[in-house]
């Protein structure tokens, strides 16, 4: 019974001081995250709390793991929730939603490397596992543009061109980038450059690069994500 409730208080504790340290992360980024600040905020001394996170990286691995894990269980449903044809669609928008709900926790796995910091295997595979989720979004891009009625030969990818292909034969058999089997290279590419895209869509968003513009960023987004479908 006693172990039980240690156990409960460590990880109420643990959890509080994750929640602190987002705080300090929408603050002052990762620089800010301060595991004695931290303490101080949750009236701690800084040696008490560094028997439940022995390091700052080790809280900031929890952190990225948290959120690695969160993104890709959204992504998952997303896609699981919508029809074949729609599913890169449903991918799209569920990744933007999500970022534009928590810039901060976005920025903390896509944005600036934390100076000295170094990810352990765990949140590399966790990555790997979303790489995963976007080659078999990425597979049903030409159904989508079926489902559409539109797109190149009946809703079909466009051939590739010459520097397509060759970033195709430059990606076969680098390793599978994720589970299950290895994809082949046109497939990574088509992966690569839509992760890339909407990456850049939405990093500029999330860092506030379109304000003053006088567009609305989602109208982008949504033409860049019909181009990624239609093979453009």
């Amino acid at each position: 019974m006693a172990t039980a409730r240690r156990e409960r208080y460590r990880k109420q504790t643990r959890e509080e001081a994750k929640a602190v340290a987002l705080a300090q992360l929408s603050e002052s980024g990762t620089a800010g995250i301060s595991v004695n600040a931290i303490a101080k905020a949750m009236g701690m001394t800084g040696p008490a709390l560094y028997r439940y996170f022995a390091s700052r990286d080790e809280l900031l691995t929890e952190l990225i793991t948290d959120t690695y894990r969160d993104l890709a269980e959204t992504l998952a449903r997303a896609v699981a929730d919508a029809a074949p044809a729609d599913r890169f669609r449903a991918l799209a928008r569920a990744l933007r939603d999500w970022a534009k709900r928590q810039p901060d926790r976005y920025l903390l796995i896509y944005g600036t490397p934390v100076p000295g910091y170094h990810a352990p295997p765990e949140t590399t595979e966790i990555a790997a596992g979303l790489m995963r989720t976007i080659f078999d979004a990425c597979a049903t891009v030409g159904e989508a543009g079926e489902a559409d009625g539109g797109g190149v030969d009946g809703g079909r990818q466009q051939p590739l061109t010459e520097l397509e292909a060759e970033l195709a034969r430059h990606l076969e058999g680098t390793g599978p980038w994720g589970p299950g089997e290895e994809p082949g290279g046109e497939m990574k590419g088509r992966a690569l450059r839509t992760w890339t895209r909407l990456h850049g869509v939405i990093s500029l968003d999330v860092q506030g690069q379109f304000t003053g513009m006088g567009f609305d960023p989602s109208v982008l987004f949504e033409a860049e994500i019909d181009a990624l479908v239609r093979g453009g």
